[in-house]
C-alpha cells in the first residue's frame, strides 16, 4: 500500500491527472525547457540548432506539454498572473525554436514561409488550440498583461532580437527576471546608443515598433500626461545617461537597422 501511495503522489506531483479523480492544480513544469536552454544555448544567446536538430528529445517532450496544456485549457493550473505569464513566454521562445529546428538549415527565420509566414502562418498548438507566434505575442502577450518587459524577454531567433536566455521563465522569478531582461536589453550599445556630439539616440528597431507599448505603460505608471520613450529608456540607464537625456528632452531619435540574421552558433 505504501509503495501505491508514493506512485500516486508522484503522479500528483506531475500534475497528471488520475481518472475519476479532480484535477490537481500544481503548476506547470517547465524543467524540460530549462535542460534545452542550458544545454543549446550559450552565454552570448546564441543557439547551437544544428546540435538541437540532432538531439531533439527535450524540446519535443517540451512542446508536448505545451500542447496539452496551458492557462486557457487549464485555468486551475495557473492561479497567478505570474503562472500564465511564464508559459507564454516560454511558449513563444520554444515554438521559435521548434520552427527554426523545423526547417534547419537556414540562415534567417526570413527564408521559412517568408518573414511573414513564420510569424503569422505557421502554427503551434498549446493547449489543444492553434496559435500563430502573433497570435501569441500579440492577442496574449501584449494585449492581456501590458507588460512591455516582454519585449526584451521574446526571442525571435534573430541577432537583432533580446538575446535567448539560457534558464527558463518561471512564476517565482517573473518578475525579478523581466526587470533584469529589460535593464540589459536597454544597456547594450547595439539597443541603445547615446550620440552626445549629435545628441541623438540610436535604438534598436523594437523601441519604434512597439512604442506606444512602453510610452503609455510609462504615462499610466507615472501618471504622466505623455511620455516619450526616452522616458521609458531612462528607468533603466545608468545614472550618467539618464542625467543626459533629462537634460535634453529635445534629443533626436534614430533606429537601427533590423539584423534578421539567425541566432546561429554556426554562423559567428
Amino acid at each position: 500500500m505504501r509503495k501505491v501511495a508514493l506512485i500516486v503522489l508522484s503522479i500528483l506531483a506531475q500534475g497528471i491527472p488520475i481518472s475519476g479523480a479532480p484535477e490537481v492544480s500544481v503548476g506547470f513544469d517547465h524543467s524540460w525547457l530549462d535542460r534545452v536552454l542550458a544545454t543549446f544555448v550559450n552565454d552570448q544567446g546564441l543557439v547551437d540548432y544544428s546540435g538541437l536538430k540532432e538531439r531533439s528529445g527535450d524540446l519535443e517532450a517540451y512542446v508536448k506539454l505545451l500542447k496539452d496544456t496551458s492557462p486557457k485549457s487549464h485555468p486551475k493550473r495557473f492561479p497567478t498572473r505570474a503562472d500564465k505569464l511564464a508559459y507564454w513566454i516560454n511558449a513563444y521562445n520554444v515554438f521559435v525554436l521548434k520552427g527554426v529546428v523545423d526547417a534547419y538549415p537556414v540562415r534567417s527565420v526570413k527564408d521559412i514561409k517568408m518573414l511573414s509566414g513564420f510569424f503569422n502562418r505557421t502554427y503551434f498548438t498549446a493547449g489543444g488550440q492553434s496559435y500563430t507566434l502573433n497570435a501569441i505575442e500579440h492577442d496574449i502577450l501584449r494585449e492581456e498583461f501590458d507588460e512591455p518587459r516582454i519585449h526584451a524577454a521574446i526571442n525571435c531567433a534573430s541577432l537583432g532580437c533580446p538575446r535567448m536566455e539560457q534558464v527558463a521563465y518561471g512564476p517565482q522569478q517573473v518578475e525579478e527576471r523581466l526587470g533584469e531582461a529589460m535593464r540589459l536589453f536597454i544597456r547594450e550599445s547595439r539597443n541603445v546608443r547615446i550620440d552626445r556630439q549629435r545628441k541623438v539616440v540610436v535604438l534598436s528597431k523594437i523601441f519604434d515598433w512597439f512604442e506606444n507599448d512602453f510610452t503609455e505603460w510609462y504615462r499610466k505608471q507615472h501618471n504622466a500626461k505623455q511620455a516619450a520613450i526616452t522616458d521609458y529608456l531612462r528607468l533603466y540607464l545608468p545614472e550618467e545617461d539618464r542625467d543626459f537625456l533629462g537634460e535634453h528632452s529635445n534629443i533626436g531619435i534614430e533606429y537601427n537597422d533590423y539584423d534578421w540574421t539567425l541566432n546561429d552558433q554556426a554562423l559567428r
